[in-house]
């Protein structure tokens, strides 16, 4: 008899899920870590070359290529919103916005690299450049300023990836679609016109910066013979001041605008006052105005011009039927444009060391208040002499003016006859007496 045998039934188990993150994702997490580490080297790097070429200098004393590394890694995260504690020296606060920009620059060619189209992406690139910056600022000692590192690193990386994203014509979340959807048409206007006239003052400003930088050329090259750095210090010196280019524009657009900056307490840089003191020995600074330069009063005039040329960009361009929607979008620009002006100024305020040096750059309050009445000047008159209802209403207000005028020159004419004795005459058709001619004989 054959043994009979039982085999069990299998059950069948569905198979864990394994957590998976989409690819575009892995490859935008890694291009936002990309563009921080490229940006770190490109400081890092000339500092570790600086170090080995000056190895053997006694200023050095038991510095080694690792006090070089932390030296470029905290002027890399000083561009980034970080700060340098100096000791007794003071604290080093002053943004160089040259090195922001790099870093925004990077994190966008990464971003277009990577193709990144959409907003769930673009948070992995985001997140990416956030965490390595704050990954490496543990290179540095101290706090290093981090809660202003992790602002300053989401400001540069979201400007970023918000541009990439525009200029890939990503779509929109449907939260931030809906959110312009329902946008009046005259604030949308405005608001873009606020970035072109935002963009439009910081041309003449950097076209100021220049013309400043050519006439201070002389000073600025006896500054440099008097520090005396050497090849390879003057080539460090340079990129340093380079460096804090775009921080000088902004300075100088404060100037445009009238309420000017100070570089240290106790100092005024205006269009109608220059107040200097003591400054550190650093050649750009040889392009500042002099006390006899303060008799430019018509600049402010600029920012004027400027609302007018954006108001007449938005009467052809985006023009609104109703004249009160044409000046609210005209109002819409000034305060866009204050508002941008004063980001810009306290981004490029801070100080370079103690006591009057922790005082530098421009009052936030007084450059937004400045560009937005002149903005707004400029880009409401435009708006409503150009309106066809303003036109139409200042036509009738016209003839209506003039027939009362008209109205009140007869009413005065046919008095002043009354007064002098004019009676009129009567009609031809009866005599003195009233009754006819014949009526004498009858």
């Amino acid at each position: 008899m054959e043994a009979m045998t039982t085999v069990e039934p299998r059950v069948a188990t569905a198979a864990r899920p394994v957590l998976r993150l989409p690819e575009t994702w892995l490859r935008s997490l890694l291009a936002g870590i990309e563009a921080a580490i490229l940006g770190w080297l490109l400081v890092v790097v000339p500092a570790i070359a600086a170090y080995v070429a000056t190895a053997a200098a006694p200023l050095l004393g038991e510095a080694t290529w690792v006090d070089a590394v932390g030296a470029g890694t905290s002027v890399w995260l000083l561009g980034h919103g970080g700060t340098i504690d100096m000791g007794d020296a003071g604290t080093v606060s002053l943004v160089p916005l040259g090195i922001s920009l790099v870093g925004a620059a990077l994190a966008y060619g990464a971003a277009r690299r990577a193709r990144i189209r959409r907003a769930g992406p673009a948070a992995f690139a985001l997140a990416g450049y956030v965490l390595t910056v704050l990954a490496l600022s543990v290179l540095v000692p101290g706090p290093a300023g981090r809660p202003g590192l992790v602002l300053g690193s989401l400001v540069i990386a979201l400007v970023a990836l918000a541009l990439a994203l525009w200029r890939g014509r990503a779509r929109p979340p449907d939260w931030l679609q809906w959110l312009v959807d329902r946008t009046p048409s005259p604030v949308r206007s405005g608001m873009r016109a606020a970035g072109l006239t935002a963009g439009g003052l910081l041309a003449m400003a950097t076209v100021f910066l220049g013309i400043a930088l050519v006439r201070g050329t002389v000073t600025i090259l006896e500054l440099h013979d008097i520090l005396g750095p050497g090849r390879l210090g003057a080539v460090i010196l340079v990129l340093g001041q380079l460096a804090y280019l775009p921080t000088l524009v902004v300075w100088a657009l404060a100037w445009l605008a009238g309420p000017g900056f100070s570089v240290g307490a106790g100092t005024t840089f205006t269009p109608t006052e220059v107040v200097t003191a003591p400054l550190p020995a650093v050649p750009v600074l040889g392009a500042l105005p002099q006390p006899g330069d303060a008799s430019t009063p018509w600049v402010i005039l600029l920012p004027v011009l400027a609302g007018a040329l954006v108001g007449l960009w938005l009467h052809r361009r985006r023009f609104e039927p109703e004249w009160w929607q044409a000046a609210i979008s005209g109002l819409v620009t000034a305060a866009g444009t204050a508002v941008v002006a004063a980001l810009l100024a306290v981004a490029a305020a801070g100080g370079i060391g103690p006591g009057r040096m922790e005082v530098l750059g421009a009052a936030p309050p007084a450059v937004a208040g400045a560009l937005a009445w002149q903005v707004g000047l400029g880009a409401l008159v435009t708006l409503l002499l150009l309106h066809p209802q303003v036109h139409d209403a200042a036509r009738r207000g016209y003839r209506a003016a003039r027939a009362a005028v008209g109205g009140r020159e007869a009413h005065t004419a046919s008095v002043a006859g009354s007064e002098d004795g004019d009676v009129p005459r009567p009609s031809s058709g009866q005599g003195a007496s009233g009754g006819s001619p014949g009526s004498a004989g009858s």
